[in-house]
């Protein structure tokens, strides 16, 4: 994904008692915190203080999380309680105990009533690959926000349409994907289908599922 600069770099473990501290999670939780993650690490802070670039009253600060496993997999809702114990718009590296990097995020937003709580909504998380032998520079961006946003772009499944802000995108994104998954459904029951009428009926309902999924692009 992204070189962070020098000066942005934090570079310093999260306890997970910590973690434990700040969200409260549930015995089951606690237990999957144990198993699959090795260590937690504040990786580095996007500020006006560590790049020069303003902040937003939407995105005053973005934390850089990394996650090194135990295993090559993770459980989403360890993700969720992440965000819940920082409450910070923040982009979580995962890596993986073969060194295998994956990328997520969940959309955050301050609560309109009270600015201090945050609001977590749609998560985003590539698929796990190699590491890369470079990585990209940070995007050029006026404010926080604006970097925010390209930094979500990297994890979006669909591309953004001319002047579409990052939260309708993120909306026709979830739509997206909700559909893949039922496309993927459907396809699976016109598969085992034997009798020949709802096999048409059915592939006529895919048919219009991927003929939508076409226009979201």
């Amino acid at each position: 994904m992204f070189d962070f600069p020098l000066s942005t770099i934090v570079n310093r473990v999260i306890p997970k008692a910590r973690i434990i501290e700040n969200a409260r999670p549930s015995a089951r939780l606690k237990n999957l915190l144990t198993c699959q993650i090795q260590q937690i690490r504040w990786h580095a802070k996007l500020s006006p203080e560590t790049i020069k670039i303003p902040a937003t009253s939407q995105i005053p600060e973005i934390q850089i999380f990394r996650i090194i496993l135990k295993s090559s997999e993770i459980h989403p809702d360890l993700l969720e309680l992440l965000d819940k114990a920082i409450p910070q718009p923040m982009f979580i590296i995962i890596e993986t105990v073969d060194a295998k990097l994956a990328y997520s995020a969940a959309h955050k937003r301050p609560s309109a009533a009270d600015t201090s709580q945050w609001i977590v909504e749609a998560r985003f998380t590539t698929s796990f690959a190699d590491q890369p032998v470079s990585f990209s520079p940070l995007p050029v961006a006026l404010d926080l926000s604006l970097l925010y946003t390209a930094f979500f772009h990297e994890l979006l499944p669909l591309s953004a349409r001319p002047s579409e802000a990052l939260e309708p995108l993120i909306e026709r994104c979830q739509h997206y994907l909700l559909l893949q998954k039922k496309s993927a459904q459907l396809t699976s029951k016109v598969n085992k289908e034997k009798q020949f009428n709802r096999r048409v009926a059915l592939n006529q309902e895919l048919n219009e599922m991927k003929s939508k999924m076409k226009s979201m692009l």
